[in-house]
């Protein structure tokens, strides 16, 4: 297999938000994902947010308290649209204080929301606006293409569904088309990043999963050209999936040989312990405050 991708040399993972805290932390938990990313490729420095969670106030409590400065922060990669990961970004641009660029797909701003029990809107709205976040300074660069921000370091793009159990999105939103029809939304804006740590592999973040966990490794395989794999830490979104589903995943996940895996946020209680079960020493339980050193 041909490398497509740069390396990284190291890589600093500190989970800024997650539904629960790190025991002892006092750090605040709320339903979401937010990632504060070290990369250093060469003579490349940079600080990355991976989401920002679903309250700003909470990302701001927890980076001070972790000594993390916002301020520091070099770009933004949104995962998808869903407020859990994108509704404190308004909060968090203020506090960044400058022009920062903001990676995702381009259709995050379209309609996104559920019927059931009842209309919930899970869209950027109201100051997370696209217009309101270019006043307060950031930048958007959306496509539908995977693109390698800094060597070594590549957002996934569009994923390529290629599993017969993984099904689209992976929960019951809804948009409005381009002729006014509501319709199922199949959240192709759903992105991971792919971190390649030379010898060591490839490391996946995922936000919520909504892509399907096999899928994202698949995609991200093929389009960084690197089929060892570290690490994936994120949202595997198995909460609302059956047993078969739950069960196919952690067969496939084991193809891959792991060296530890992550399941946060969405992944759902049984399904994250069945993935301890199965994975034993490899499974790693991360709540925010924890943080991950690579290599």
């Amino acid at each position: 297999m041909e490398q497509k991708i740069g390396t990284v040399d190291n890589l600093r993972i500190v989970s800024l938000i997650e539904n629960s805290p790190k025991y002892d932390s006092y750090l605040k938990g709320c339903n979401g994902i937010s990632f504060w990313l070290e990369v250093t490729s060469g003579d490349i420095h940079r600080n990355i947010l991976f989401d920002v969670g679903p309250v700003a106030e909470s990302v701001i409590y927890n980076a001070k308290k972790l000594n993390l400065k916002l301020s520091d922060v070099d770009m933004i990669v949104l995962s998808h649209c869903h407020f859990d990961h994108t509704a404190g970004l308004a909060g968090v641009i203020s506090e960044i204080g400058h022009e920062v660029p903001i990676f995702g797909h381009p259709d995050i701003f379209r309609p996104n929301f559920t019927l059931k029990p009842e209309f919930m809107n899970y869209a950027m709205v109201a100051e997370n606006r696209r217009e309101n976040i270019e006043q307060l300074g950031g930048y958007f660069v959306l496509t539908k293409s995977a693109i390698e921000t800094i060597p070594g370091f590549m957002i996934t793009g569009e994923v390529e569904k290629s599993t017969d159990f993984e099904e689209a999105g992976g929960v019951s939103c809804f948009t409005i088309d381009a002729e006014g029809n509501l319709v199922p939304d199949e959240l192709k804006d759903d992105y991971s990043v792919v971190i390649n740590l030379g010898d060591k592999g490839i490391v996946i973040i995922t936000g919520c999963g909504h892509a399907g966990p096999i899928n994202i490794i698949k995609h991200s395989i093929k389009i960084s050209g690197v089929d060892k794999l570290e690490g994936v830490i994120g949202g595997f979104h198995l909460l609302q999936a059956g047993e078969k589903r739950i069960n196919l995943t952690i067969e496939e996940f084991k193809k891959f040989k792991p060296r530890w895996i992550a399941p946060m946020h969405c992944t759902g209680f049984i399904p994250t312990a069945k993935m301890a079960l199965a994975f034993k020493d490899e499974f790693r339980e991360i709540h925010a405050g924890d943080t991950i050193n690579l290599p």
